[in-house]
């Protein structure tokens, strides 16, 4: 396992900068087409490379078996659809975990605090738009994930500033990870549906490297 990003291949750091929005999307909740995305990575080996990578082996493998193991994409995309609404949107006896860091930031779990605008002014200034305007609020994991790997792209792409590598390190360590340390810890207890939670600890075994 790298140490940092600096200790990844070409090819390690291009896995990394495509398996963050492919997780991404995952906490945006399924479609088929990217179930049909995540059968390629199964496929392919691209999710145990990931977790190779990352370190987070038995989550990558985890994942990949359960995605596996669906007869069809339209199987795969129902299940894991009736599983997101139940752990994320809507439960009986309350929903397993919040997607919202302002959920996290909060001693009470309240939503629409601090890091909304914290992300509101982040894609601001980055020329970002929230998809769906202002129906989504700014922390969601998923708007988060993706505005890391913006960062990070604009740190290894041609034009990359001095500054731009710690930004997106920074922002990995101080704002994301501690979050979603809890949240991986809130679905720990899952086991109807194994795959939220392996794409959690994949993800946040992730963004701990970037924070290295």
């Amino acid at each position: 396992m790298p140490a940092n990003l600096k200790d990844l291949t070409e090819e390690e750091l291009s896995l990394l900068l495509n398996g963050l929005p492919l997780l991404s999307q995952a906490f945006w909740g399924p479609s088929e087409d990217w179930c049909k995305e995540m059968r390629r990575a199964a496929s392919t080996n691209e999710l145990e490379k990931l977790g190779q990578i990352a370190g987070s082996k038995v989550a990558a493998h985890t994942m990949t078996r359960y995605i596996e193991a669906f007869i069809t994409l339209e199987q795969a995309f129902e299940i894991l659809e009736q599983a997101y609404v139940r752990l994320f949107i809507s439960s009986r006896g309350g929903i397993r975990a919040s997607l919202h860091h302002s959920f996290y930031d909060s001693e009470d779990g309240r939503l629409m605090g601090r890091p909304v605008k914290m992300m509101e002014d982040r894609l601001k200034t980055s020329g970002i738009a929230l998809p769906g305007e202002d129906s989504i609020p700014a922390d969601h994991l998923a708007v988060e994930v993706e505005y890391l790997t913006l960062l990070l792209e604009n740190a290894f792409g041609g034009n990359a500033g001095e500054g731009d590598l710690p930004a997106a390190q920074g922002f990995a360590k101080i704002e994301l990870k501690p979050w979603l340390e809890q949240l991986a810890d809130r679905l720990e207890t899952e086991t109807e549906c194994p795959f939220y939670p392996a794409a959690t600890r994949l993800l946040l075994a992730m963004v701990s490297l970037i924070a290295s």
